[in-house]
């Protein structure tokens, strides 16, 4: 069996050797089956004809959507939950979970790609090219895909998967007439059902009453309940006056949650005041240690939550409170009149998210350099791996961003940076540039020491430069490089100054990229910063390459492949022998060609298809006639397999 060590970067051995033999293999590895849909509801009533109408669809229908629509509160995420418990085991490769509800198109396609084990820098930068990547990565899969939260099915209809072994199930509000798919309807229960569901939730209901109760208001699962919620409160509080069941009756609809919450014990009432101060309306249960008071009153104060289904176990470790409450995550980060208490209350959960973001951080890039410290005064769970914490990362960016706003609005300065920091982590490896420039933009004016102002500007610099936004890069790069060099840092110098050689090779400004690399690399070099000086080596033979300078940049490539070798670095050991083979090709040594095509092959192999594209056509540019012709094509079609717009560029090359 071939040594797998390479999936870390650790080498036994001579990396040189382990490339000629074909071992060096970069595709990341996929993650954990998944499981994503959320726990079904209880109780489960009277849907079990449509449940296995579902089923049969799924298991009888292959290559034909199922659309199932129904107004809000009909019961669709219910059922799309008991459908994915019933079919855990009917699809080898697992549930994909997209919910459209509280994520845009563009990034519920990114997200889903990248929780299959899609690399970030593979994937497309449009929305088409990134469903053709997703076609792509569900050919060879067995997934059950449920696509929750829509407004219309057409939206849910783009993640079908392309394996015929897969199935598509999409729950939306409404579908055009004309669409080619299996439909469902879903209505409200009938009267029967909904007493019945009703009476299931509660204890002590009188069958009249309950009846009269669904009469009254109506038998959507989400109204009944509101209703049951309320039921319950009153029968856990001291507080009862009669048929407190009955006494429903005098309230609207939209007042039951409102009752509810007045009915509740102080303790509780004060908890969900507490919760109603959290960034986002999901939350982990282990953030409730923060409001916990030396009494320990939290724990049942929490329990009394659930019992009045305010508050809901969505998945193991992860509570909803109760989504028709106005929750409202960046109204309250506007909120200047918070009472005191609950401002402390506030601090104390934004630093649990710090300190949490941080072991996440930890646990996906390991040591790297980073100015905030860690808080000692709260306590959160570790995380297993890297995978674990980019997922968290993933399923909190919105609540992280907003707890940063939060922060600095209240002059919580150090925590709005501090989580900032940790967050590139996740904006490293997934892309939401337009999100990430604004937390940057807002970490920049939270700081107040120079130094970490240098850092937030960095961090602001590289996002602008995925952007493509130079000249506002290069000015908030030039402000970190004064600052860095004004408190004598060297690693923040020498980051400063690769970035600028970067915005300046973007912009064609070679011999002024060249300055900066070589400037970097003499700090990278005075600092013992093995990987950082084996990066500049790479950034200067690429500059050089670029302004027509082949020699020098041969001996820059042949540098930086001796410097990575030397510390292990596999995936850049593999790119670097990819541009020194086609640049020998372009300088024309014999057998360069044949070579260039052996390592543009293992790029294939390791899944770096936007690598292997780019060296194609480099390598295109270095023949004539036929063989330039098959290079092209070859680059075309992955370009066209990951759907970048760079396809449209080789096509007009090729006529």
């Amino acid at each position: 069996m071939p040594d797998e060590s390479f999936f870390n970067n650790t080498f036994h051995g001579e990396i040189g050797n382990l490339i000629q033999a074909h071992l060096v293999q970069m595709a990341v590895p996929k993650p954990a089956r998944p499981m994503e849909v959320p726990r079904p509801p209880r109780p489960w009533i009277n849907r079990d004809e449509l449940l296995d109408e579902t089923r049969r669809h799924i298991d009888t229908e292959p290559g034909s959507p199922l659309v199932i629509t129904g107004p809000s509160g009909i019961g669709k995420s219910a059922l799309a939950a008991m459908a994915a418990e019933e079919l855990r085991d009917r699809f080898s490769d697992g549930q994909l979970y997209i919910d459209l509800e509280n994520e845009d198109m563009y990034s519920a396609a990114r997200a889903v790609l990248l929780r299959l084990g899609e690399p970030k820098d593979q994937l497309a930068d449009t929305f088409g090219g990134l469903l053709s990547h997703y076609r792509s990565a569900t050919r060879d899969r067995s997934v059950l895909v449920i696509v929750d939260g829509a407004e219309s099915a057409t939206e849910g209809l783009h993640f079908e998967p392309s394996s015929g072994t897969s199935r598509l199930v999409v729950f939306a509000l409404g579908a055009p007439p004309d669409l080619a798919v299996r439909r469902l309807r879903m209505s409200e229960l009938s009267a029967p059902a909904a007493v019945e569901m009703l009476l299931a939730a509660t204890t002590g209901v009188e069958d009249s009453t309950a009846l009269a109760l669904v009469t009254h208001y109506d038998s959507y699962p989400g109204t009944i309940r509101r209703i049951a919620g309320l039921i319950r409160a009153r029968s856990h509080g001291a507080d009862q006056d009669g048929d407190s069941a009955t006494s429903l009756l005098d309230y609207p609809a939209t007042d039951l949650l409102d009752a509810t919450y007045h009915i509740l014990s102080p303790s509780a009432a004060w908890l969900y005041r507490l919760l109603s101060v959290l960034p986002g309306a999901e939350f982990e249960k282990s953030i409730l240690k923060v409001f916990e008071s030396p009494s320990g009153a939290s724990s049942g104060a929490y329990e009394e939550l659930v019992n009045a289904q305010l508050v809901t176990e969505t998945r193991d470790g992860w509570c909803l409170v109760e989504p028709s409450v106005s929750r409202d995550a960046s109204r309250r980060a506007e909120l200047e009149s918070l009472p005191i208490e609950l401002l402390a209350a506030m601090r104390a959960s934004l630093r649990w998210y710090v300190k949490r973001a941080q072991l996440a951080d930890r646990a996906i890039m390991g040591d790297r350099l980073r100015r905030a410290a860690v808080p000692a005064d709260v306590d959160c769970p570790p995380f297993r791996d890297g995978p674990e914490a980019l997922a968290w990362f993933q399923a909190n960016h919105t609540a992280l961003y907003t707890a940063i706003q939060m922060a600095v609005l209240h002059d919580w300065n150090e925590e709005a940076w501090a989580l900032a920091e940790a967050m590139w982590a996740f904006f490293n490896n997934v892309s939401y540039p337009e999100e990430a420039e604004r937390c940057y933009q807002i970490a920049v004016e939270a700081t107040t020491q120079p130094v970490d102002r240098a850092r937030m500007l960095l961090f602001l610099g590289r996002v602008r430069l995925e952007l493509a936004k130079y000249r506002d890069a290069e000015a908030v790069l030039r402000e970190s490089h004064s600052l860095a060099v004004e408190a004598d840092d060297l690693e923040l110098i020498e980051s400063s100054l690769a970035l600028l050689g970067r915005t300046n090779q973007y912009q064609g400004r070679y011999h002024e990229a060249i300055e900066f690399y070589t400037e970097a690399l003499r700090n990278a070099q005075q600092g013992e910063h093995n990987r950082a000086a084996a990066l500049q080596l790479l950034s200067l033979g690429r500059t050089h390459r670029d302004l027509g300078d082949l020699g020098t940049a041969e001996r820059y490539f042949e540098r930086a492949l001796a410097a990575f070798t030397r510390i292990k670095d596999g995936r850049h050991v593999l790119l670097v022998e990819t541009d020194l083979a086609v640049l020998k090709a372009e300088l024309g040594v014999p057998g360069a060609v044949e070579k260039a095509d052996q390592v543009i092959g293992w790029l294939r192999q390791a899944g770096l298809a936007k690598q292997e594209a780019a060296a194609l056509e480099r390598l295109a540019a270095a023949l004539e006639g036929e063989e330039r012709r098959r290079r092209l094509e070859l680059a075309l079609e992955v370009f066209e397999r990951v759907g970048s717009v760079e396809a449209r560029r080789i096509r007009r090359m090729l006529r």
